[in-house]
């Protein structure tokens, strides 16, 4: 399959691009639901402008605060300390004084929780101790970023590279069939194209920008088009659009994960 390359604007071309800050976006035939076929084959490498506002990511923490926790973690260190303890019996008896103490605290606290439902606890001017402690849960989303692009063709030209980059942007977002398959006896479908977007500087040669922030593999699980942004339709004498509106949603499918060992 020859590979797909365009470019928009115009002006975004390979001779001139070295004076212009750019996103390419790359596509890759998915293997499964996480992975493709490595560096190749690329299906398609579509460079175009950075809309604004666009520049723009996150990173979330997952956290709950959890009733106990503080006590329970405690009492795991303790036991730890019992299992490694080198310091002989009166080491140990330490480490049982520390867990009986957290025992009594936690049955303090029990009692403090029952009696707090009478009201009793909170008309005396005191609240029970749950010891909550807030608890990494882990990460549970992915990340997902959102390009709006606006296309105004100036020439026949640049309007079939809008409607072919458009067009392969579809394909790249749509399921794919096995060879030979149908919608009515494949039993299956297979999964749409991986992508890596990359934002490329004329500093660094057209590679990609170190100032800014690196999306991971993603996958496209939105597109809108819009024919007729204005509110007016217009086209040109050959029946093309004067302007399209083009909206992107890319999930990432891999997760996040710090440079910390």
């Amino acid at each position: 399959m020859a590979v797909f390359s365009s470019e928009f604007p115009d002006s975004l071309t390979s001779d001139t691009r070295k004076g212009q800050n750019y996103m390419l976006i790359e596509s890759y035939e998915s293997v499964t639901a996480t992975t493709n076929k490595g560096k190749g084959p690329i299906l398609s490498s579509i460079a175009l402008y950075i809309p604004a506002g666009s520049l723009n990511t996150s990173f979330t923490g997952n956290y709950e605060g959890v009733a106990g926790s503080e006590l329970k973690a405690q009492a795991s260190v303790e036991i730890d300390d019992a299992k490694n303890a080198r310091s002989g019996l009166g080491g140990k008896m330490k480490t049982l004084e520390k867990l009986l103490g957290l025992t009594s605290t936690a049955l303090q606290t029990q009692t403090a929780n029952m009696a707090d439902q009478t009201g009793f606890v909170k008309a005396s001017g005191f609240a029970p101790n749950n010891h909550i402690s807030l608890l990494y849960n882990g990460p549970n989303n992915f990340r997902e970023h959102t390009f709006a692009f606006k296309f105004f063709p100036k020439s026949e030209k640049e309007s079939n590279k809008a409607r072919d980059i458009i067009d392969e942007l579809k394909h790249s977002t749509l399921p794919r069939l096995p060879v030979g398959g149908s919608t009515l006896s494949s039993a299956f479908f297979k999964a749409p194209r991986n992508h890596t977007i990359k934002f490329c500087s004329p500093s660094q040669n057209s590679e990609k920008n170190p100032y800014l922030f690196e999306i991971g593999k993603s996958v496209i699980t939105n597109m809108i088009v819009n024919y007729d942004p204005q509110g007016v339709v217009g086209f040109h004498d050959n029946g093309a659009p004067v302007s399209i509106d083009l909206s992107l949603t890319f999930k990432e499918i891999e997760m996040q994960i710090s440079k910390d060992g």
